[in-house]
């Protein structure tokens, strides 16, 4: 027996295993471990869309074709190699990883290379295509990614190029690079379904946009890019000042995608899209249907934003002349004449922008957005109830005539106003027959009879005899204090009543006023005898204003339905529910909420079902 020391037993045996280990080869030992559900979704989510790495597909593309090193070295001739493995072996994922690969360069490209997103697009297009025909379905993760990158790839070159495609009479533009050489043309447009060249001038991938100052963020992410369409008016060069639409430019969401034509003379042929989401919701692709991505709330938000408007609100209580010129209806989206307008009526010390909430929830809903069209109505607060009141007549006169210069159509007929506190009193007054209440309300003769310079004869006469809007069916009253708010008669409401100037024409109107005082017989109840009112003063309990439009009845014709707020007991915390509250209602609603009611959630929904119900009842 031959005696081995340990030391040296030790040394055969490891020998022994490098021996074996050589000439069998040697693998890792496998091991299964658990991860958080957390962990696991983030790490199968990472790729080039919101990370600094590739994703699980491309670095397993890369390491199955051997080209991991190529990668770095060269990334175009991976890109290269993986299109001619694709090509080679259909079905494989390489294509996905081309894509990415020229994401991945584009984003590192300095400088930017805009071909190599216009060929990542076109990769990630093809890719779809081939899951669609071998019927892989567009449910797995691999499809959801190739969208990811064509949507991406999408808004970085929208992001970076020049956009000259989008304007009218300009045929085509040429873009070269590593990525290959493309010939940009746009679709024509197509009513209700494509926007065309010239409509918009600028567009804004929304997928670059942070909101904030809204309580819901509206987006789907699908097959495209959103986009927010802009119209300018006062940043246009030169500017444009079109009827109707803000200064501020009309924004609509969009969404963008490309058309790949095919090669002509090495060229690749390229049509872009400018899908119209409001009738389009999904479009054919390579034979199968799939949904657009869409932002409605950006555009929203970007011209509430730019507009300022909360602020100007506040002024327009104040400073009523500086804000005077702005007093008009706005339209938030193109004329449709097949929708219903919807009017809203902010309140005091107020803007449009008050309806931010309700418009962000409304132009998200599709059954809503096809039916219906929302309008703007802005006015410095500042401003007494009657005069407000003939300026919104007046506005959709105006609108009437310029929109539907024919008349009015069957869906113009059935407007609809929504009006917010002191903008559901101006509201009502539109839809009252004045007949001779308003005038005895100041003056105990009658109005013929009376005295008066013809400019102040003018301005009585445009807010005191007038006839109600026929072309108005419904209107919607939330926290409208219909008998007044005490608040109006307190010291608060004294105080916001000092800071209000009004315009020059209603001081004229104020000394006429005075100066006739001495002409009659001393009458606290009549406004003549109390100067000419601000816009708080109209909210008294007691203004002569007021107690007037209480005699008043709504036309026949017209609906009525009305939200309180009662989150102060019997109260909003500036009008009581009684107040709130308008006899006769079709329907009513108390939500526990402050004045800012039609902020709610509850008040939204009470509005939108007050929209379905009017459209059913067209039907």
């Amino acid at each position: 027996m031959i005696w081995v020391r340990p030391t040296m037993r030790l040394c055969i045996l490891s020998a022994g295993f490098v021996v074996l280990a050589t000439l069998t080869g040697c693998a890792s030992e496998v091991q299964v471990r658990h991860r958080s559900p957390q962990n696991a979704f983030r790490q199968d989510l990472q790729s080039r869309l919101g990370s600094e790495s590739l994703s699980g597909f491309t670095k397993d593309a890369l390491y199955v074709l051997s080209l991991e090193d190529v990668a770095r070295r060269d990334p175009i001739s991976a890109i290269q190699q993986l299109r001619d493995h694709a090509a080679a072996e259909p079905g494989t994922p390489w294509r996905l990883g081309a894509s990415e690969l020229l994401l991945d360069l584009a984003l590192e490209s300095s400088p930017q290379d805009l071909s190599l997103y216009l060929a990542c697009a076109y990769e990630a297009d093809l890719y779809l295509r081939q899951s669609i025909e071998r019927q892989q379905g567009l449910l797995d993760s691999k499809s959801a990614l190739a969208a990811g990158l064509y949507r991406r790839a999408i808004a970085r070159f929208i992001t970076g190029g020049t956009q000259s495609w989008l304007q009218d009479g300009v045929a085509s533009e040429a873009v070269d690079g590593a990525g290959g050489s493309f010939k940009l043309s746009m679709a024509p447009g197509e009513p209700r379904r494509l926007y065309g060249p010239g409509e918009y001038d600028t567009l804004i991938p929304t997928d670059t946009v942070r909101v904030t100052g809204m309580s819901q963020h509206h987006r789907l992410r699908a097959f495209g890019a959103p986009v927010n369409c802009i119209r300018e008016q006062e940043r246009a060069d030169p500017p444009r000042a079109e009827p109707l639409i803000p200064p501020e430019g009309m924004m609509m969401p969009g969404t963008v995608t490309l058309d790949f034509g095919g090669m002509q003379d090495g060229v690749m042929q390229v049509e872009v899209e400018l899908w119209n989401t409001d009738f389009v919701t999904s479009i054919e692709r390579h034979g199968e249907r799939v949904r657009l991505s869409v932002d409605t709330t950006v555009p929203i938000a970007t011209l509430f934003a730019r507009a300022e408007l909360v602020g100007r609100g506040h002024r327009g209580l104040t400073d009523v002349q500086r804000y005077e010129s702005r007093i008009g209806l706005y339209l938030h989206e193109p004329y449709d004449p097949k929708k219903i307008p919807v009017v809203l009526v902010h309140g005091l010390r107020s803007s449009p922008a008050t309806w931010r909430e309700m418009l962000n929830s409304f132009r998200a809903d599709p059954v809503l957005r096809e039916r219906y069209q929302f309008w703007m109505f802005l006015y410095p607060s500042g401003l007494p109830v009657p005069r407000s009141a003939y300026y919104l007549r007046t506005a959709l006169s105006e609108a009437r005539s310029l929109l539907a210069p024919d008349g009015p159509t069957e869906s113009m007929n059935q407007m609809v106003l929504v009006g917010h506190s002191m903008g559901g009193l101006i509201s009502k007054a539109v839809l009252q027959d004045s007949g001779d209440e308003l005038w005895d309300s100041l003056h105990p003769d009658r109005f013929e009879d009376v005295e008066m310079p013809p400019v102040v004869r003018e301005h009585l006469n445009e807010v005191f005899f007038y006839e109600a809007d026929q072309c108005v069916s419904r209107v919607v009253f939330i926290a409208t204090p219909h008998k007044g708010s005490s608040i109006a008669s307190s010291l608060v409401g004294r105080i916001g009543d000092s800071m209000v100037s009004l315009t020059d024409e209603l001081n004229e109107v104020d000394r006429w006023f005075r100066a006739e005082q001495l002409n009659v017989d001393q009458d606290p109840t009549r406004q003549l005898h109390q100067g000419v009112p601000t816009s708080i003063d109209d909210l008294r309990p007691d203004s002569p204003h007021l107690v007037a439009y209480t005699k008043l009845p709504i036309r026949s014709r017209v609906q009525y339905h009305s939200i309180a707020g009662n989150a102060s007991g019997d109260s909003d915390g500036v009008v009581s529910v009684e107040s709130a509250l308008l006899e006769g209602a079709e329907s009513e609603l108390v939500v526990d909420a402050g004045h800012n009611v039609h902020e709610h959630p509850r008040a939204i929904r009470e509005v939108r079902r007050i929209l379905l119900l009017h459209a059913e009842s067209l039907d």
